[in-house]
This record gives C-alpha cells, sequence and structure tokens, in this order.
C-alpha cells in the first residue's frame, strides 16, 4: 500500500458553503451523490475527498486510514488513548469507525469493501 492515508472527509455544518469554496478556490470537480459530494482535482477520474454533513464530535478535514482488520484496528487504537467516536458506520465504499487521537485530532479507520 502506497499511503495509509486512502480518503479525506471534510465534515460540517454546512456542505453546501464548503463545497461551493473548495471549488471555486481550488478548482476542484464536485459530484453530489446525497450523502456527500466527491472532490476530483483537475486531470484527475476519481475523486480523493468529500464533503459530508454535520457529524457530532466531529468537524474539519478528516483523514481516513486503510486498515486490512476494521474491530482490531479500532481495538488497537484504544489499547493506545484514542477515543472512539462512532463504531462500523457503512459508506459507499467500505465500513469505517471514527477516532479522536489522544492530540485531540479525529481519524477514521476504513475496511474497504469485498470487491473494491
Amino acid at each position: 500500500m502506497p499511503s495509509p492515508f486512502v480518503w479525506f472527509d471534510n465534515i460540517g455544518s454546512n456542505r453546501p458553503a464548503t463545497t461551493d469554496f473548495l471549488t471555486n478556490a481550488f478548482g476542484w470537480a464536485e459530484n453530489d451523490i446525497g450523502p456527500l459530494t466527491f472532490l476530483t482535482a483537475e486531470g484527475q477520474e476519481k475523486p480523493f475527498a468529500g464533503t459530508t454533513d454535520a457529524m457530532e464530535g466531529v468537524s474539519g478535514w478528516v483523514p481516513y486510514i486503510e486498515v486490512d482488520d476494521l474491530p482490531a484496528a479500532v481495538v488497537n487504537a484504544r489499547k493506545h488513548g484514542a477515543e472512539v467516536i462512532a463504531e462500523n458506520l457503512k459508506g459507499p465504499a467500505g465500513d469505517a469507525s471514527f477516532i479522536r487521537d489522544p492530540g485531540g485530532a479525529p481519524l477514521a479507520l476504513w475496511k474497504r469493501a469485498s470487491g473494491m
């Protein structure tokens, strides 16, 4: 795996305004699919990030770290001081659990869906 960081969500209370800002300021293309808006950089085929609606306890940019075993990764993160915010959320490309590291930064641990 070239990088453990595989996705970025921008979570906030005003998804349309955030999406407008990011597309206008950086030239990213948007594709609203309902629960989130995909963002794709100019010249790229696949999105690298998305804007999403508010989530209790989480706001701002959240990096997704791909893991092989989501339940084990959550246990390991908790063992090392992480706070678990939400577990086993189903997404369009896999399952995620949101944690907060001991310094207060949110992260998503993500397991790719079978066949993706």
